[in-house]
């Protein structure tokens, strides 16, 4: 066999693995987030960070129902895309981040004349690599502290205006009073939007901000203690030599996607996923 067609096959089996790797994955899609991990051999854990109080002190709730309430055609929509990243192991939180890399949360707010679209982005990879592949790019040459590409703040933010290029995985909307309309359409407009990062500073920390002169807090960020090691492709990498890169806690679509869920079951606020689709249409 030719070195030519050792290489072609090679190309082939690896496509295969791939493609069933993605169908698996693809297969999770409707899953639950898998978002805590118990402290385990390696050193690896993941937990959900909790709240104190689920509404502000100044919150506008029903008397009978402690559930928010609006004037008429007053609403705050979340929009949030998760990227099924499975925190249940350092191995399977690294290969499906490698999968699949991105998400996104961001809003809509509305009013009787109208609807205002909007979030914060970045780390758009142009003057830095961007944050994953930053990260996977000192795993390969060998640094000792890979993971601290993560504390990075990138320059790249701004202002996103109108519907992203993809579609939300889930849409929660909240009633609201034109007084916290006009009040979070002038933190909109007041924001800096310059700077982007994981730890702060980031699409879901700006939806968090904005719910919360809406009237409630929502759980948004994970601790994520990582391993002073990985295995990627069955071979150890190191992912930290300095112990203040050890942990890192950051806001998430995925743990924000579980909240805003069960905030639905519990009808505080309303599922509004299909009413989006459609209206994009």
């Amino acid at each position: 066999m030719s070195a030519k067609s050792a290489e072609q096959i090679h190309r082939v089996c690896f496509l295969f693995v791939m493609l069933v790797l993605a169908l698996a994955a693809a297969g999770c899609a409707n899953q639950t987030p898998r978002l805590y991990a118990p402290m385990q051999a390696d050193g690896y854990s993941a937990s959900p960070i909790g709240i104190e109080c689920r509404f502000t002190a100044d919150a506008d709730l029903d008397p009978a129902t402690k559930t928010p309430v609006g004037d008429e055609g007053y609403y705050l929509y979340v929009l949030n895309e998760h990227a099924d990243w499975d925190y249940s192991s350092a191995a399977s939180l690294v290969f499906s981040i490698w999968m699949r890399p991105w998400a996104h949360s961001w809003l809509i707010l509305e009013s009787p004349r109208g609807r205002l679209e909007f979030g914060h982005t970045g780390d758009l990879g142009i003057a830095k690599a961007r944050y994953h592949e930053g990260v996977f790019q000192k795993i390969r040459e060998g640094d000792p502290n890979p993971i601290a590409y993560l504390w990075q703040t990138m320059d790249d933010g701004h202002l996103q205006i109108g519907k992203p290029n993809r579609p939300p995985t889930f849409v929660w909307r909240m009633p609201i009073t034109r007084r916290r309309y006009e009040l979070i359409h002038e933190y909109q407009m007041q924001r800096r939007y310059g700077q982007f990062g994981i730890r702060s500073d980031n699409c879901t920390d700006l939806v968090v901000e904005v719910a919360a002169l809406a009237g409630i807090n929502l759980i948004h960020r994970i601790r994520l203690t990582a391993p002073p090691e990985v295995k990627v492709w069955g071979k150890p990498r190191r992912v930290w030599t300095d112990q203040q890169y050890r942990i890192v806690e950051y806001s998430t679509p995925e743990v924000l996607d579980a909240d805003l869920r069960q905030l639905a079951r519990l009808g505080i606020g309303s599922d509004a996923t299909k009413w989006y689709l459609m209206l994009k249409q």
